[in-house]
């Protein structure tokens, strides 16, 4: 909490933790020295698990047969599917060479793949076990894949697509041609040069290099790829891996012999990636599918002690019919995130594990605030934020400048967390990137004297009526209150004359309630 009262909404808070100086593929392979036989990840739904050593030595296969393919540091190479084991082998393998892996989204349409795969000059494309209809899906973006003679494949909606690898079952029946693998015979091209070369490539690598690449939610129009570093990455993950926040002190959260639950899809979220790096715990991976009572039983059965899950799997999570049943004896945190958290649903969690905090971040800048038990109660009842150590917040007013506390303006933020520039778009990165290096979210906040933050909703969704202003979300919090609400919207496009019940709210890849959908779902119903 901020040492003065505020009474401009500004402030920098300092960082507790010194930063690490190193790239992903580097802490992974100071965390498998350090930890080799411990459990890295766990793939429940899969009966799959990986330790520190394992995976390093499985990254490392698969970056040599990258090597063995001609791929180099600045190349991209895409990734469609579910959660699985080989999307995290991929991923860690990518990050050792300084190729960038393209996460696309389940519900991206076979065009809008091709679309960024041509946009970003992706050079492979990895297909993971699931879904079923990935196949067919993928057949849509590359005809060639189902037609081509068995020594040749060359696609002409994607040129620049040299090779794919499938990790489907065997029974689907894939074709076998040259460019097209199998991801155990992928895993075999790779020699011992390739190897070393693996190693001296991602040794050589710096920490400010290109990382990763996630997709903004495109509810606008065409998701953009934005980029982040090594140093971005892993140094917004030790937010979480001590203490939540770390500027609050006497909170024993004891993260070394954690049981991290991600129920974040790789494509969404990075914690769940990222987390053991820091703190060596052992990461608890929900998907390829969702659903809660999956969840439960990992809690139970993994001895969870710590988690992060989005506002859709916390309703459906306690709302379980039999969730008294589980034994949650051991689970200290969860985190939840995606949108802004009505009190009723938090006290909800609070009787399912010991505490509960939210969390607040741009996919620009990763997280940006966090909630602690150890808040104020009055800040805790009223799901006020404040920054990470590290990083610059700022709400501006109409004209830009600084605005007094308590008063609602848009929420800009500058540090180490943000993102590098959104790949071959130099216009879009300066529209949301000024030249001092701030931020502009596009979203409304408030900061209050002590520096925290409430966040009010997005600037295009404040409803402006009779010269009242509104935010859908305070809206949201009245009708959460009543107990057979068990989720609310309230969207701009529908004041105040329409109110629709619906059994689920369909949500985006990212976890957050699809506002765009719902509306769809209503101007139908109601013949708008």
């Amino acid at each position: 909490m901020a040492a003065k009262k505020l009474t401009k909404s500004y402030i920098h808070v300092p960082r507790k933790h010194p930063f690490i100086g190193l790239t992903v593929g580097q802490q992974l392979y100071k965390m498998a020295d350090k930890y080799p036989d411990k459990e890295m990840f766990v793939f429940y739904v899969d009966t799959e698990r990986f330790t520190f050593k394992q995976m390093k030595e499985k990254s490392q296969q698969f970056a040599a047969a990258l090597i063995s393919k001609g791929l180099k540091k600045g190349d991209t190479i895409a990734i469609w599917g579910a959660n699985h084991s080989e999307w995290i082998v991929a991923y860690y393998a990518c990050m050792q060479l300084g190729v960038l892996l393209v996460p696309m989204r389940l519900e991206f349409p076979s065009s809008t793949v091709v679309a960024l795969m041509n946009k970003l000059h992706c050079k492979a494309m990895i297909l993971t076990r699931s879904p079923s209809n990935l196949v067919e899906s993928a057949y849509e973006c590359f005809p060639e894949f189902k037609n081509t003679s068995a020594d040749h494949f060359k696609s002409a909606s994607c040129p620049d697509v040299e090779f794919i690898i499938t990790c489907c079952a065997p029974t689907l029946n894939f074709p076998s041609k040259r460019g097209v693998y199998s991801y155990d015979e992928f895993m075999t091209l790779g020699n011992e040069t390739d190897m070393d070369n693996v190693i001296e490539v991602g040794m050589s690598l710096d920490m400010d290099d290109p990382c990763c690449m996630y997709f903004t939610s495109g509810s606008t129009g065409m998701p953009k790829p934005t980029v982040h570093s090594h140093h971005a990455m892993l140094n917004n993950t030790v937010v979480f891996g001590f203490g939540f926040r770390a500027e609050v002190e006497n909170f024993d959260c004891d993260w070394d012999s954690g049981r991290f639950m991600a129920g974040i899809t790789f494509s969404g979220g990075l914690f769940g990636v990222f987390l053991p790096l820091i703190r060596g715990c052992t990461t608890i991976v929900l998907y390829p599918i969702f659903d809660a009572e999956i969840m439960a039983e990992a809690i139970q059965n993994e001895r969870v002690t710590h988690g992060i899950a989005m506002i859709h799997q916390i309703h459906d999570l306690v709302n379980l019919p039999n969730i008294e049943t589980y034994d949650f004896s051991h689970f200290k945190l969860m985190c939840i995130g995606g949108s802004i958290i009505p009190y009723e649903l938090l006290q909800k969690m609070n009787k399912l594990v010991q505490y509960t905090t939210i969390n607040f971040g741009m996919t620009e800048s990763m997280i940006l605030f966090l909630g602690h038990p150890l808040d104020p109660q009055d800040k805790l009842d009223d799901a006020a934020l404040y920054p990470v150590g590290g990083l610059e917040t700022k709400i501006v007013d109409e004209n830009g400048r600084i605005a007094p506390v308590g008063t609602v303006g848009e929420l800009h933020v500058r540090g180490y967390s943000m993102f590098k520039y959104y790949m071959y778009d130099d216009v879009k990165t300066k529209e949301i990137k000024d030249h001092n290096g701030w931020i502009h979210s596009g979203d409304l906040a408030v900061m209050d004297k002590d520096g925290f933050i409430r966040i009010k909703g997005r600037i295009k969704e404040y409803i402006i009526k009779e010269g009242l202003n509104l935010a859908p979300t305070e809206l949201e919090s009245v009708l959460y209150k009543h107990q057979a609400v068990h989720a609310a919207l309230v969207n701009v496009k529908l004041i105040p004359k329409h109110v629709i019940f619906l059994d689920t709210f369909p949500v985006t890849a990212t976890g957050k309630f699809s506002r765009i959908e719902v509306i769809e779902i209503v101007t139908k119903k109601r013949n708008l």
